[in-house]
């Protein structure tokens, strides 16, 4: 005979757990149990009559917390800085080479003073000034991607934690959702997304 402990949620064998099994165990049958705990329907999730038997019950609606959509922007928010500078030495790298081709070209561009920088970028028939001009540019690109992340994550999550509190959860569901979806256009083409 077969028998089910709501305490631990799982079913019996009398002829192998005998003695072993918890004091809340009841007889269950095999229709409910091939029913209920072997071949559950679609979209429902085990309950508990009122004797401590195992039903299937509709399986309650996620609601987020203002905590879970908040933790999706940031997620998103981070995997797009890592596309953008891949790895944080990458990032130092691309701004060592805007620093440096800033101050080369501050300097006029003189062609005996190229940093190295920027004459590893000078390649494929580009000058030493075109390729500060390249790196300036992304560069430039690179830091309004930045900027445009930590201010589109930080507004949404403010909106998001208002919307909540008003009762208003799809709408904010949906903000993050174009949120995620804003970030993510904000840094195609950018840094470590384009071919320099």
């Amino acid at each position: 005979m077969r028998y089910y402990s709501k305490t631990t949620g799982n079913t019996y064998l009398s002829f192998m757990h005998g003695e072993h099994m918890p004091e809340d165990a009841l007889p269950i049958t095999d229709a409910r149990y091939l029913e209920v705990i072997a071949n559950p329907a679609p979209g429902k999730v085990r309950g508990h009559d009122d004797e401590g038997l195992p039903i299937l019950i509709d399986a309650p609606t996620y609601v987020p917390t203002v905590e879970d959509l908040c933790s999706r922007i940031d997620n998103a928010a981070d995997a797009a800085r890592a596309r953008v500078a891949g790895d944080p030495l990458r990032a130092v790298e691309y701004d060592r080479a805007g620093i440096e081709a800033q101050a080369f070209a501050d300097a006029g561009y003189p062609a005996d003073a190229v940093p190295r920088t920027v004459a590893a970028w000078a390649i494929n028939g580009r000058t030493a000034q075109q390729a500060a001009d390249s790196i300036l540019a992304e560069a430039a690109a690179y830091t309004e991607a930045l900027y445009v992340i930590r201010e589109t994550r930080l507004a949404a999550k403010e909106r998001i934690r208002a919307l909540v509190n008003a009762g208003e959860v799809e709408q904010a569901q949906q903000l993050a959702e174009q949120t995620i979806a804003a970030i993510a256009a904000a840094v195609a083409g950018v840094g470590n997304n384009s071919a320099a």
